[in-house]
């Protein structure tokens, strides 16, 4: 029943959580902390429950065995009794203290765990940016720190230890030696009956209380769980504030579809939530949400991100949002959501059901096919018309395995602008009648933009064709001839304009400068942009990471020698042998105590026997045996201050330090091919088990092996004849574990195997939560999580099962022990001692339960050797990306003058595998300016990745920076000397904004870089501000308060202080708007003027900057020419000018 109990309450924890989860508000939601309470918290409280019913039985258990030794010793009882009280209070006060140490310790690994998580997720841009090193030594600092926060938990610990053992050392010995005061006064001799019986009842005694000493803690420690629970589930909902329209009555007066709000004198009330009226009663043009006088911030007490704005979204027509980088065009779309409430004013809507695409592309680790379904049900003809507008077709078809292609971990096996256009193709396969779309064109290429557009927003677009309502954030202000309704934001978060493209264009200067291009009329159908898609390739890449999946061979490798010797090779040699010999200390000394007792007994029975007494010899076995017992205290307090303070740390050091190298020395291809999540689980699950579970589950095992053997030993004394009877024992226990742990470990694996797709599951909630708010598919994740949860609490629950069952095998062994040892004692009584049947009844009595917890701790132990298995497997498994011939040192400055030659580039992404670049020459003389065009999969990001040594390239081809190849050269060498801009800004969590600039691995540069000259450089894009609201150079960056575009921008800081003289640009202007993209090309031209750049560019309005264009397609270059020539001829440039350039 406890079992069942204890099952019963995970799923309904594990059910809570989930529920909340659905409906948290973003601005509560803290990953690490939901995974936490999902895991840890939720295993801990079972754990806990396992034994909570011990807590209220152990002392009527200790109460009845009190009573027993009464009986037998007397006052003598009291001894015991005290010792016992006096180690429960200790206890209980010590459980608040292990708790505060435990939480310090959690907080210490939440924060490295969601470090690495973020690394993890970015180790494309960690490998471009050269902050591997960097980062390996932050990520090992925080472990570092980690286990010095686990220090005092571990003494803490070690205390517990003392505490717990107290009952079987020195209560005995308390015991004893009352009695032997007492017995002067009364002359009561300690005999036989009454020794060993008041010893079994102390062992008795001392069970209950060493499970109570250890259940508090637990139960104190699932209690701050369930206050860390609760709390959680009293965080702040995501409650709907928006009101319903009012068809009748428009909320707001003078809407106008085609203008902005003019607002009545006063708010508008707010009613009471209503029933809202069926959409499809509103006619096309008529408002379908409505903001009135509303402000919106993230952060409460901080001045609004929107200020008091007003405005319309029209039914069945196309808004689009423009603004500049952190103008807040993204807070306006969740505003709309219902993800943010508005510290003033109202939101209407007419919409509960909305189809959204948020700017970071959310990807369940599913098929493709799955991606784009969602909860919809699969139908052939409409699925095909979604993946053809969507531009999808030519991308699934070279997939290994189509449609049916596991995406990944957030989509780890797509591109950016693939995961794009997946996200986009579940939108539209939903046929909601509302579309948001956050800035999802940001990575496409012209071709791929155009051909989106033509069939989506066209007249015969499917849009059109539904009649769907779409509001869409762009940056591409070419594109706004689609729209039927534009908002315009500026700076101060404000709307500054609100009516059609055409009015924005004549009754305001903000599209000032800007050549907008009218693709709509220009270009009537979409053949051509259809026939240019069609060409397009998608660069090969590595394999499919459907076939990458977390590595079960671990769990049948389990109890490997090698295994052991990989974790006990961590620490010195001497370690294993020192913690041994205090284990061995102890068991042999408290094993001693029971021999020892045989002997007085039997002096005091000859003594009796002979009518004579002699206290000198009862003052002589009490010291002994008092020494003994202190002999045992030293063995069990060395072994466990020994093992968790000294040998535990160095060993999760090392291990750590171990996986963490092989990462961050693994090639790109790995990180492509594997999900993100099997590597952190090795961060994360594995430290946890060799932190926690391991050291405990040894130490465990250890004492309770030595007893065991002890006892055994001690049974044999009693009679050679019993010793017989130890062979068919061994046998019956060897076949019983062989058995025991084939079956416990299978289930221990399904249990772990079950638990995997929920956690999965729950991922990816926690990143596409205002995704799955939107869609309002609360109710289908929430049955599938259910159906997760019982499927893993099948195997959870007959894992308890099992071990019941062996405890019961365990018990009837015993019995037939018993058994044989009173045939022997009443056939061949004659030949024993009472003193030593005595002693080998006493050990039989504990033998079942030291028994099982040997069989039990080896499974435990075999369990948590898991882990360690996994991490060398996952060490040894990984390959490095460095080679033996990359070892010549680099030249100092290099290079010096920036001159780029490459001579016959093949590379693929690892060795073997098909090349995604062929015969590329190229020769780039230093200062020049080079612009690489293509479409989306053409080859141009593998063509600057190969640049920073993050591809394999053939024996026969040459990159050479300034004349010298840097095949010879370390990698990370390579790319410290470059300047990078990557597609997907990356910045240091928990690190300052000066050190995010300067990284301190340049620390000569940060010597070199003044504080006017780093804040000169964000004056110059406009970052300066930003940066002095959070606190200056040196206060830590808050990710969250930039947007997008701002954190763009910092890049291209970075590498303007970086000062080197080649400059690489991957997409560096995708995720900002037209003006801060001029911004950006003036600081390129002034900053970079004597520099090599090397840009990718998918907004061609730009060519101008560049003195060369290299067009790729399929992997090499078409065309090789000055932007000039190009355009003047008939080539593949002048086409994607044509398809989207302004």
């Amino acid at each position: 029943m406890t079992y069942r109990f204890v099952t019963s309450v995970r799923g309904s924890l594990c059910g809570l959580i989930y529920g909340k989860t659905l409906e948290l508000s973003v601005t509560a939601l803290d990953e690490s902390i939901a995974v936490t309470l999902m895991s840890t918290d939720t295993e801990l409280i079972c754990r806990s429950f396992v034994t909570l019913h011990e807590v209220w039985a152990s002392p009527i258990e200790c109460g009845v065995a009190l009573y027993l030794l009464y009986t037998q010793l007397g006052l003598a009882f009291l001894a015991p009794m005290i010792v016992s009280i006096i180690a429960t209070v200790a206890i209980m006060q010590l459980a608040n203290y292990i708790g505060n140490a435990q939480k310090k310790w959690v907080r210490g690994v939440q924060t490295r765990v969601d470090v690495t998580a973020s690394m993890l997720g970015s180790m494309k841009e960690v490998k471009m940016l050269a902050f591997s090193d960097t980062l390996a030594d932050m990520v090992q600092n925080l472990r570092v720190k980690e286990l010095k926060l686990s220090k005092a938990y571990r003494k803490l610990l070690c205390l517990r230890v003392l505490l717990g053992s107290s009952t079987q050392t020195i209560a005995p010995l308390a015991t004893f030696a009352t009695f032997v005061i007492i017995s002067q006064s009364t002359g009561r001799p300690l005999d036989v009956p009454s020794a060993y019986t008041s010893l079994s009842l102390i062992h008795l005694l001392s069970e209950p209380m060493v499970t109570v000493i250890r259940t508090i803690p637990m139960v104190s420690s699932a209690l701050a769980c369930f206050d860390r629970i609760r709390k959680f589930l009293l965080s702040e909902s995501c409650n709907d504030h928006r009101l319903p329209m009012n068809q009748g009555d428009s909320p707001v007066e003078g809407t106008s579809p085609e203008g902005s709000i003019t607002p009545t004198e006063g708010d508008v009330a707010p009613r009471e939530l209503q029933e809202l009226k069926e959409e499809n009663s509103l006619q096309p043009g008529a408002p379908l949400m409505a903001i009135s006088n509303a402000s919106f911030g993230w952060v409460n007490g901080e001045p609004p991100i929107l200020d008091n704005i007003s405005c319309t979204i029209p039914k069945s027509r196309f808004t689009f949002i423009v603004g500049n980088v952190g103008s807040g065009k993204s807070t306006l779309m969740k505003a709309l959501l219902g993800e943010i409430k508005p510290s003033k004013g109202y939101v209407y809507t007419a919409a509960r059901k909305i189809a959204f695409v948020s700017q970071h592309a959310w990807i369940q680790n599913l098929t493709i096919r799955q991606n784009i379904l969602g909860v919809s049900t699969y139908d052939e003809g409409w699925y095909n018309r979604v993946v053809y507008a969507c531009a999808l077709e030519q991308d699934l078809a070279e997939l290994p395995d189509k449609d049916a292609t596991k995406a990944g971990s957030g989509g780890v096996s797509l591109s950016g602008g693939q995961k794009q256009r997946v996200a986009l193709a579940r939108a539209v396969y939903s046929r909601q009648k509302v579309v948001f779309l956050d800035d999802v064109f940001a990575g496409q290429d012209a071709a791929t933009e155009e051909h989106i557009h033509q069939n989506l927003f066209a007249e015969k677009g499917l849009f059109r064709e539904m009649g769907t309502t779409v509001v869409c954030i762009t940056n591409a202000i070419h594109r706004l001839s689609y729209a039927d309704h534009v908002i315009a934001l500026d700076e101060r978060g404000c709307i500054l304009h609100e009516g059609t493209f055409e009015q924005l264009q004549t009754a305001t200067d903000y599209l000032l400068g800007l050549s907008t291009k009218q693709n709509g009329s220009t270009i009537a159908t979409g053949d051509r942009a259809e026939q240019q898609t069609a060409k397009r390739a998608t660069a090969p890449g590595p394999s499919n990471p459907k076939d990458e999946k977390e590595p079960k061979s671990s769990t049948r490798f389990l109890g490997e020698f090698a295994t052991y010797r990989y974790y006990f090779g961590s620490v010195p040699r001497w370690y294993p042998f020192v913690s041994a010999a205090f284990i061995i200390l102890y068991g042999g000394a408290l094993k001693s105590t029971e021999l020892l007792l045989s002997f007085w007994t039997g002096h005091v029975g000859a003594a009796v026997a002979e009518q004579t007494s002699d206290n000198t010899k009862n003052s002589f076995y009490l010291g002994i045996y008092g020494m003994l017992s202190g002999l045992a205290m030293i063995g069990i307090v060395g072994a466990a201050y020994f093992f968790l303070i000294i040998m535990v740390p160095r060993s999760s050091e090392v291990l750590h330090a171990r996986l963490l190298t092989s990462v961050m020395a693994a090639p790109l291809a790995f990180f492509s091919k594997t999900d993100v999540g099997v590597v952190t689980n090795r961060f994360s699950q594995d430290m946890s088990v060799i932190d926690t579970e391991l050291p405990f589950a040894m130490i465990d095992f250890s004492i309770n092996l030595t007893i065991t053997l002890f006892a055994a030993v001690l049974m044999c004394v009693f009679s050679g004849y019993f010793a017989a009877t130890l062979v068919p024992l061994i046998l019956f226990c060897w076949a019983l574990q062989k058995f025991y742990l084939k079956t416990s470990r299978q289930m221990r694996i399904l249990d772990l195997e079950a638990k995997s797709p929920l956690f999965t599951q729950f991922l990816d909630l926690l990143q596409g939560l205002s995704n799955v708010r939107a869609f309002a598919w609360q109710a289908a994740f929430r049955e599938r999580y259910l159906e997760l949860l019982d499927a893993s609490q099948r195997p959870y629950y007959l894992l308890f099962c099992v071990q019941r069952w062996l405890a019961f095998v365990l018990d009837v062994l015993v019995a037939v022990l018993a058994t044989v040892i009173m045939i022997l004692v009443v056939t061949l009584r004659s030949q024993f001692s009472s003193q030593f049947v005595a002693l080998a009844l006493l050990n039989v009595t504990s033998f079942s339960q030291f028994l099982a917890l040997v069989i039990q701790g080896w499974t435990q132990l075999e369990t948590s050797f898991g882990a360690v298995a996994r991490v060398q497997e996952f060490c040894s498994a990984t390959e490095n990306e460095n080679r033996p011939t990359e070892t010549s040192p680099a030249p100092e400055h290099w290079p010096s003058r920036g001159h780029v030659a490459l001579e016959n580039l093949t590379a693929s992404y690892a060795v073997g595998a098909a090349p995604v670049l062929h015969g590329v020459t190229l020769d780039i003389p230093a200062g020049t300016k080079v612009g690489i065009c293509g479409r989306s999969g053409s080859g141009k990001s593998s063509l600057v990745a190969c640049l920073l040594r993050m591809l394999e390239i053939s024996s026969n081809s040459h990159i050479r920076f300034d004349g010298i190849d840097i095949s010879t050269l370390p990698r990370q060498a390579v790319r410290a000397a470059v300047a990078v801009v990557p597609q997907h800004p990356f910045l240091l969590r928990m690190t300052s904004i000066r050190d995010n600039l300067v990284p301190r691995r340049d620390e000569q540069q940060q010597q070199q870089h003044s504080d006017g000259k780093i804040l000169s450089v964000l004056s110059r894009l406009n970052m300066r501000d930003v940066v002095e609201r959070m606190g200056g150079l040196d206060s830590p960056l808050d990710l969250d308060r930039l947007s997008q575009g701002q954190r763009q921008l910092l890049c291209l800081a970075r590498a303007v202080l970086a000062n080197k003289k080649i400059v690489l640009l991957d997409e560096a202007n995708s995720n900002v708007d037209e003006r801060s993209e001029r911004l950006m090309r003036e600081v390129i031209r002034d900053e970079f003027a004597g520099c090599t750049v090397i840009a990718i560019v998918h907004r061609l309005g730009a060519v101008t900057d560049f003195d060369r264009i290299a067009v790729i397609d399929s992997g090499r270059v078409v065309e090789w020419d000055s932007p000039k020539a190009l355009l003047e001829r008939d080539s593949e440039f002048k086409r994607l000018w044509d398809l989207g350039s302004s």
